[in-house]
């Protein structure tokens, strides 16, 4: 039976409303039970394999840090920090609002975490500075979707592991790319703020300021750590991930003292809820991998692709639309585990490098996060901000084109998000 009949019941059981892991496990088994010679006993060592990992151990453990800031009352003091470095230029808070989404990236390593840990406090504070609900919610989805491209990145570490990409580069090759997606941003801002002549914050005193960064600057240290912990050597990814929650903790307990033994315990329940099921998904998601291989389903595709396609520019085009479409319908974490095995062999086909790929799959993705009908990000801003779906779309319209230019840019210089791993000698494939 033609292999590709599993991919359709794949796509039917999605469409039904069945569960996402049974779903792929379930497109699996029929492709290998009738389109390939894998016995039944190969499912459990298939799927053992794809979480028996030291480096997947990363995953629950950024998660970690991340909810361990969040219980810290990291969210204004970053923002605050925020403030006192950029808050006086031309529409200062839109600026701030981006540059905190960008620090506050290095903890979270999600955009759901962003927009609703930082979206209340940022669309509060614009809006009793004069910026209008619309603006300030539009600006706060937009700024949420640096998450998953600075490090760390929870949707990068799951394609590092489905690809077989080193993590360790994808983990500091979002640097660039997250600097070009918020000045992009940045430009807009600055255009909304002369023509509306939105405020700009005024100078208070020396001593509110430094106050403001000595308060934002300890937790501003944790993409520092990873970054600087990777290039040294000094620890693998899955360290560092360690290293965080350990940072993490000693400023949640010693230095802010904010963190008790309840809230702590309370976190770490969260962080199993929320970690078991990638875990799950990593694990059938190496099942369906194996099974399309053994059905020559990638190979099958790529010798058709290269009959139709001649041109990578083309391939990248094409394959951009594609996730576009997939952001706005398919859970981030979900989309990358079921297409990764099919795309990553096309990719590698047409020459394109396995960074690059990932940064483009997840910020794809990420642009979807905030587009209709199904986008996350725009159902958790939409509750902090009080705001109408509708109206939120609306303002949304100018961001998207702001984005879209930031993934052109990205897709023609492959070069920013394979410098920094290059540079750390991480390797750039």
């Amino acid at each position: 039976m033609n292999p590709i009949f599993g991919l359709l019941l794949l796509v039917v059981l999605f469409l039904i409303g069945f569960p996402v892991p049974y779903a792929i496990a379930g497109g699996a088994m029929f492709i290998m039970n009738f389109s390939t010679g894998m016995k039944w006993m190969s499912i459990t060592s298939n799927m053992i394999g794809g979480v028996n990992s030291f480096t997947i151990l990363c995953i629950p453990l950024f998660l970690l840090a991340g909810k361990l800031m969040n219980e810290c009352g990291i969210t204004d003091r970053l923002f605050k920090a925020a403030r006192a470095i950029i808050g006086w230029v031309p529409g200062g808070l839109g600026h701030v609002n981006i540059l905190a989404s960008f620090i506050f990236a290095g903890m979270s390593g999600t955009a759901v975490a962003d927009a609703a840990g930082l979206g209340q406090i940022e669309i509060k504070a614009m809006e009793d500075a004069g910026y209008d609900r619309d603006f300030s919610a539009a600006i706060t989805a937009s700024s949420s979707t640096l998450g998953p491209i600075v490090p760390p990145s929870m949707p990068l570490v799951v394609y590092g592991m489905v690809s077989g990409v080193s993590v360790g580069a994808l983990l500091v090759a979002g640097v660039l790319p997250g600097i070009v997606i918020a000045l992009c941003m940045a430009v807009l801002v600055t255009i909304y703020s002369i023509k509306r002549k939105y405020p700009r914050d005024k100078f208070v005193s020396w001593k509110q300021t430094s106050h403001d960064l000595v308060g934002g600057i300890l937790p501003a240290f944790t993409p520092v750590i990873i970054i600087l912990g990777i290039y040294t050597g000094i620890f693998t990814p899955t360290e560092a991930a360690a290293i965080c929650v350990v940072y993490a903790s000693f400023l949640g307990i010693f230095v802010y003292r904010e963190l008790t033994l309840k809230r702590y315990w309370m976190v770490l329940k969260q962080t199993v809820v929320e970690a078991g099921p990638i875990c799950i998904l990593l694990a059938v998601s190496t099942l369906l991998g194996s099974v399309l291989i053994k059905a020559n389903i990638p190979q099958t595709l790529i010798a058709g692709l290269m009959t139709v396609i001649h041109s990578k520019w083309t391939f990248l085009l094409l394959l951009n639309l594609a996730f576009l479409v997939v952001g706005m319908f398919m859970e981030t974490v979900s989309a990358i585990t079921i297409l990764t095995p099919i795309i990553f062999p096309m990719a590698m086909a047409f020459g394109i490098n396995g960074i690059h790929l990932g940064i483009m799959l997840v910020f794809n993705l990420m642009i979807g996060v905030i587009s209709p009908p199904f986008g996350v990000v725009l159902f958790a801003v939409s509750k902090v901000g009080k705001l109408p779906m509708g109206r939120l779309i609306k303002a949304l319209i100018p961001w998207f084109g702001v984005l879209l230019i930031a993934l052109a840019i990205l897709v023609i210089f492959p070069g920013l998000s394979t410098l920094v791993p290059s540079m750390m000698n991480l390797g750039t494939a």
